[in-house]
């Protein structure tokens, strides 16, 4: 990302950017919401270059006891890079080469993923999810699953629909409202926040959901179930936590 003086290079000054919001709304939220423990661990699933996973280990290598760090990608080339460049700088990082939903469980406390494409967020949130996650936080990159999905508009959103554009950013915007809507019924406290400036990337949406265990409340489970029903939708997500929705909420028309 930088060169031989440490100057970011001009073409990777948007990731830089990115990582480093990231970074700015992920840190004050695991020392609020991750406390009075002294070994922390961070998977950053879908990492690619591992840009962030190497800028959290460095941050929190001093704030815990014991941190561990490991970055999930199904890329070979990218794990045997990653492992090279940690060597190279020193870094105590793992990395995995593995799709997210075949990551092998474990217990952990911060599940995080910057532009997983499409439905890889999906199995990064539900990955998460089943992984007990204290603080999951992702921003989303392409998704195309739901816009499959969505033929026509319950009305008068077809008045929206029908222009092309439109349909896309509505449904882009359903997308992640579903997917925070999941996550607030299975325990959650979730908000949805821009998280650095469209002149750095379009996908610039992150959700934010932290673990309290809050009971459902029923008018979270009515809004998702006539939501899903007059779109005629059934969210990625719904389907990998089916079983977790059913026991927690009573929600079963996925």
């Amino acid at each position: 990302m930088s060169d031989v003086l440490g100057r970011i290079k001009p073409t990777k000054m948007d990731k830089y950017k990115q990582v480093e919001e990231f970074l700015r709304l992920l840190i004050p939220t695991i020392e609020d919401e991750v406390k009075d423990q002294d070994s922390l661990l961070i998977v950053d699933l879908g990492c690619g270059h591992a840009y962030l996973t190497f800028g959290v280990q460095e941050y929190f290598k001093d704030k815990y006891k014991n941190v561990s760090v490991l970055g999930v990608d199904e890329r070979v080339d990218s794990k045997d890079h990653n492992e090279k460049v940690a060597a190279k700088l020193k870094v105590d990082a793992k990395f995995l080469a593995a799709k997210i939903a075949d990551t092998p469980a474990q217990k952990v406390d911060i599940a995080i993923a910057l532009h997983a494409c499409d439905t890889a967020t999906d199995d990064a949130i539900a990955w998460a999810v089943n992984n007990a996650a204290q603080v999951i936080m992702v921003a989303p990159c392409c998704m195309h699953e739901l816009q499959t999905q969505v033929k026509e508009a319950p009305e008068p959103w077809g008045m929206l629909t029908k222009y092309g554009l439109v349909k896309e950013r509505l449904v882009d915007l359903m997308t992640d409202s579903l997917r925070g809507q999941i996550l607030k019924l299975l325990g959650y406290r979730v908000d949805i926040v821009e998280f650095i400036g469209g002149e750095h990337t379009a996908r610039n949406i992150m959700i934010r959901a932290v673990k309290t265990g809050a009971a459902v409340q029923v008018i979270d489970k009515e809004r998702y179930e006539k939501m899903i029903k007059e779109w005629n939708v059934t969210p990625y997500l719904a389907k990998l936590l089916a079983t977790q929705l059913k026991a927690a909420a009573g929600v079963s028309n996925i």
